[in-house]
């Protein structure tokens, strides 16, 4: 389950981060010929992959074998769907024909949903030839078609967290929300807030989209109850999950709260294991919750998303400081816009894919073992959990060893749960290490992600973030020479940059253009009266700022012609000018106070010196 998740996130960001440009990079008719072309030779490396396994099988061979090879080939091919969809939106650019969708390139639920629905169609390619297989391996007697069916239906239910973050986004592009919600902290909590909620409250739609049904009366559901009910754990109910026909060999909890807290168990558990051995199970899931271990992948999740919005920019930067990577982004071509999205969406899948494959695994794992010294300790004994384990691990096809990067293998469970039975402080040393590299953990990524908004704001990242807006401003200014907004923002970065005579000369030619535009007066009038000699000129300065402010008195001219004022010597009138544009309201507030207090000391300074003389 975990690892296929991992899939659908990778398909998720292949899809979203391409940028397809205005226009489609060929005909229609082409395009969907090269599509079909690559989706019929995916369905016969699936055909192709499954052959060999399904040909062992019928030889008789060792059933332990087949089911290692079974997953395996299973995984490759979700990997080889990834590379599938990876041409379809890079190198045919099928998003371009999307974009006459209503709403498409917008709403991130929109575009995640398409993207998703190719990848699930790769999937089911997938599974309509692991269908064989299955059978032969697990004894199933599921038809092809609801095999597929209920896999759809699996993989869907697992996305409804990415929907309800979807959904939320869209939503709030159209709400007006607080500072704190804008910066990156305040939005991570606020998901966080969401996803709790999630965890709260979704498990009763989860159960209905799987076709859960509680368990028929019998005595073994009254044991279950009472084993619960003796050690004080409240569920909802115990429901029948239908995963994969129903004879997959597997339990789960959902939920937090008692009232929609849920044991799933399969019906093909049911019919294998006793009483007892099924109570070994429920003690297992009874530990995830006594020991929170769903809010524990939750701060995970936060975590991994505080990580990567910190270095987001850099990445970002790093790329685009490249000659070759920008004239990609500014290219008119849609295949430029491509290139750069997919070397962008490069390392930003090989964070995640690092960060959830082994930091994310090792707790997953570490996380399992407690469940099961849980129930160990519930129960006074490992031997039924360990029975349950030894016959699921023979039914599923002898997979004792069967590799996992979310699980330890059956047997190293086995192995575990015997030693720490022998030496119960194994139990206390598994307890405080997960623990302890919990806290470590979480305490590394909050010191790495601060060091990288630490690295963000530095000079050195400030001057990459100038050096790309520039030439970024340039490639616009060839493109619209007439103008004056962007002779604007490029004089407004020059001057940042303290580069005065490139800003004076780019700012008295938009004058021969523009004479009477506000903005460009009042960029040359602030170069005036912040330049240094021989370009400080603060008689022209203030001619240049009031006639601006006479055309457009808003807050940032305004500020302009306060600063004129000032370096005049005029502080009465600077503070008149800076009261002015607060009595407006603008944003960065904090700015405009400081420059009101700047103006207000050198008012009462010369006030001072003139009572002095």
């Amino acid at each position: 389950m975990y690892g296929q998740l991992l899939t659908f996130i990778v398909a998720l960001l292949l899809f979203t981060i391409q940028e397809p440009g205005t226009e489609a990079i060929r005909p229609p008719i082409q395009t969907l010929s090269f599509v079909l072309a690559v989706f019929a030779l995916f369905v016969l490396v699936c055909h192709l992959a499954f052959k060999p396994l399904n040909r062992a099988l019928e030889r008789g061979v060792s059933l332990a074998w087949a089911s290692v090879l079974y997953h395996r080939v299973q995984m490759r091919l979700s990997v080889t769907a990834l590379g599938a969809l990876a041409l379809d939106v890079y190198v045919f650019n099928i998003k371009a024909y999307f974009q006459s969708i209503p709403g498409f390139g917008r709403s991130f639920t929109l575009t995640g949903l398409i993207g998703l629905g190719l990848y699930l169609l790769h999937l089911a390619v997938v599974w309509f030839w692991a269908h064989p297989a299955h059978e032969k391996i697990h004894g199933a007697t599921t038809r092809r078609g609801a095999f597929i069916k209920d896999h759809l239906s699996f993989h869907s239910a697992l996305l409804i967290p990415w929907l309800l973050i979807a959904l939320l986004s869209d939503a709030l592009q159209f709400v007006r929300l607080p500072d704190l919600l804008l910066s990156e902290i305040g939005q991570i909590l606020f998901f966080g807030l969401a996803f709790s909620l999630f965890l709260c409250f979704a498990p009763w739609l989860v159960v209905r989209l799987w076709g859960c049904e509680p368990l028929p009366p019998s005595p073994v559901l009254d044991e279950l109850k009472r084993f619960c009910a003796c050690h004080r754990f409240n569920i909802g109910d115990f429901l029948l999950w239908p995963l994969y026909g129903g004879d997959h060999l597997t339990a789960a909890v959902m939920g937090v709260l008692p009232r929609l807290r849920y044991i799933l168990v399969t019906r093909g558990l049911l019919r294998l294991l006793s009483v007892d051995e099924l109570k070994a199970v429920a003690a297992h899931e009874m530990g995830h919750v006594r020991h929170y271990h769903a809010f524990f992948y939750l701060v995970l999740f936060l975590c991994y998303a505080y990580l990567s919005s910190s270095y987001h920019d850099i990445i970002l930067l790093l790329l685009l400081k490249q000659e070759p990577v920008l004239q990609w982004v500014l290219s008119s071509e849609s295949s430029g816009q491509s290139l750069f999205s997919l070397v962008y969406s490069v390392p930003v899948i090989a964070m995640m894919v690092v960060y959830f494959r082994y930091c994310f695994g090792f707790f997953l794992r570490n996380s399992e073992r407690q469940a099961d010294l849980h129930a160990m300790r519930l129960i006074g004994h490992p031997f039924t959990l360990i029975t349950s384990l030894q016959k699921i691990a023979i039914e599923s096809g002898h997979i004792e060893d069967l590799p996992s990067w979310h699980h330890f293998s059956i047997r190293e469970r086995i192995e575990f749960l015997s030693a720490a039975y022998e030496n119960p402080e194994l139990v206390r040393r598994h307890n405080r290490k997960l623990f302890g590299t919990a806290a470590v953990f979480i305490t590394a990524v909050t010191l790495i992600a601060s060091l990288g908004n630490g690295i963000r704001e530095s000079e050195t990242v400030q001057s990459w973030r100038h050096e790309v807006q520039l030439r970024v401003l340039e490639h616009q200014l060839n493109l619209q020479p007439g103008s004056p907004e962007l002779y604007m923002a490029y004089s407004g970065m020059l001057i940042e940059e303290k580069r005065f005579d490139q800003a004076r000369i780019i700012l008295e030619r938009a004058m021969e253009k523009e004479p009477e535009h506000p903005g460009v007066l009042n960029n040359l009038a602030w170069l005036y009266a912040t330049a240094p000699p021989p370009l400080f000129d603060p008689q022209r300065a203030l001619q240049l700022a009031l006639k601006a402010a006479t055309l457009k008195p808003e807050p940032y001219i305004l500020d302009t012609l306060a600063e004129c004022y000032y370096v005049n010597g005029l502080y009465r009138e600077a503070l008149v000018a800076i009261r002015h544009a607060i009595s407006q309201k603008p944003e960065k507030m904090d700015y405009y106070l400081k420059q009101e207090k700047k103006f207000r000391k050198a008012l009462e300074d010369s006030r001072r010196e003139r009572s002095r003389g």
